[in-house]
């Protein structure tokens, strides 16, 4: 089990660094590259399009490949992309590296929900909260020394250095292969059978997160009546899975996971321009937006105790977000307190996180529902997040410097809690 945790921690700590290296080095690639706020504001969207257009992809490809194998190489080009987005050459390098790390980071974001599903079923915000805290330390880590590398060997050093981790990450992850080929309980997505549709489970049993009710499609057996094949019978036909995009439920795990990832990007990518409009000098920005994600993690670990606050999970969606609102209005009214913002900003987003990932297997009935979930919710939420960078940025175009983006932010975050209302209720789809 220790080897199986390892695997996802090294996998999540690959994740966000090479996204969050980006920001404090957002203005030194403009002036070397020639970019202006709109341009820039779409490189920085490239890699979260990225995660909106192959997320839908990641749930066919595992079944195709397998999870083990289809995890192997997104690490394998991830490393690739993020060596090519800092090789010197012409401009195409930076926008078609970054483009395959955006993709690559989509495999993971969508099927590390899944392995903890499959491999930590009765502890999956528990198992969350441990590799969300671990790509927080490696991401403000990342944030935090990006200025300096960039004054040793530019920005190129400060993105291409986290090609290295890789090599870890497959050494750890290489066994689980030659486990999946021995072991069919490693199958990513297992076929649905109608006696296993009819049957009460573990992950629908009631937990200390509550009773949910289950939300169940249509299959070839809707009666649930279970295996009638015998002497004389035909063999009961395989269950035909329903799609999530049919259901509410998954609806609003999408909508929850794309406000909280909008809120958590464009503070990512444009909070130290912000605090640079405001006065503070680059270096500080950096370590500010370092500090913003290590207090993250406290978030990170905390928010499964209150996750099970209420019986459900409706408080811990909606005062995570309201952190975001008051830190908003903070930086807006009362400037001279930014570290007291910036704390409220890391409690919020990185407990955000962990929450919106939860739901993906908290309101999945089964790994292979979790599967579907995870690529839907990161699809859509990955594509609002990318928008809102965009739209970030031609804003900033608009406005000139200054604080404005912080406003959308905070009505991003209004919109989180009345969605977190809803999603929060203790319910289970189960396709």
């Amino acid at each position: 089990m220790w080897l199986l945790l390892a695997g996802i921690l090294l996998v999540a700590l690959n994740l966000r660094p090479v996204i969050t290296a980006v920001g404090p080095v957002l203005p030194v690639i403009g002036d070397d590259a020639g970019l202006g706020s709109s341009a820039l504001g779409v490189l920085a969207a490239v890699p979260i399009v990225a995660f909106a257009v192959v997320s839908p992809l990641v749930h066919p490809l595992a079944r195709r490949f397998g999870v083990e194998r289809t995890v192997l190489v997104s690490l394998l080009v991830l490393a690739l992309g993020t060596l090519l987005r800092s090789a010197p050459g012409p401009a195409t390098n930076l926008w078609i590296g970054t483009a395959l790390v955006g993709a690559t980071v989509a495999v993971g974001n969508v099927l590390l929900p899944v392995v903890v599903k499959k491999d930590f079923p009765l502890r999956v915000p528990a198992t969350t909260a441990w590799y969300v805290a671990t790509q927080s330390v490696f991401a403000a880590i990342a944030s935090g020394v990006a200025v300096p590398l960039a004054a040793v060997g530019g920005w190129e050093l400060a993105l291409g250095v986290w090609a290295a981790p890789v090599a870890l990450a497959l050494a750890v992850w290489l066994p689980r292969l030659r486990a999946s080929g021995r072991a069919r309980t490693s199958a990513p997505v297992p076929a649905a059978h109608p006696t296993a549709e009819g049957a009460p489970t573990a992950e629908r049993a009631p937990t200390a997160e509550g009773a949910p009710t289950t939300e169940r499609a249509s299959t070839a057996d809707p009666a649930g009546s279970g295996d009638r094949s015998g002497p004389g019978a035909a063999p009961a036909p395989r269950a035909r899975r329903d799609s999530v995009y049919r259901h509410r439920l998954a609806w609003l795990v999408a909508a929850y996971m794309g406000l909280q990832s909008t809120v958590f990007y464009t503070l990512l990518n444009w909070l130290p321009s912000v605090e640079q409009d405001l006065g503070v000098d680059a270096v500080t920005a950096g370590w500010h937006l370092f500090a913003f994600q290590a207090v993250a993690i406290v978030g990170n670990l905390a928010v499964p105790a209150l996750m099970r606050v209420g019986g459900d999970q409706r408080v811990a969606t909606t005062v995570v977000p309201g952190l975001v609102i008051v830190a908003m209005a903070g930086v807006w009214l009362a400037p001279g307190l930014l570290w007291v913002w910036i704390v409220l900003i890391g409690l919020g987003t990185g407990s955000a996180f962990v929450v919106a990932l939860s739901l993906v297997g908290l309101r999945a009935a089964d790994p292979a529902t979790a599967s579907q979930l995870s690529a839907m919710s990161q699809a859509l939420g990955y594509g609002l997040a990318a928008a809102g960078l965009v739209l970030a940025g031609v804003l900033r175009d608009v406005t000139g410097p200054g604080a404005t983006v912080l406003l959308v932010v905070g009505v991003v975050a209004v919109a989180q809690v009345l969605v977190g209302l809803r999603v929060g209720r203790a319910r289970t789809l189960h396709v």
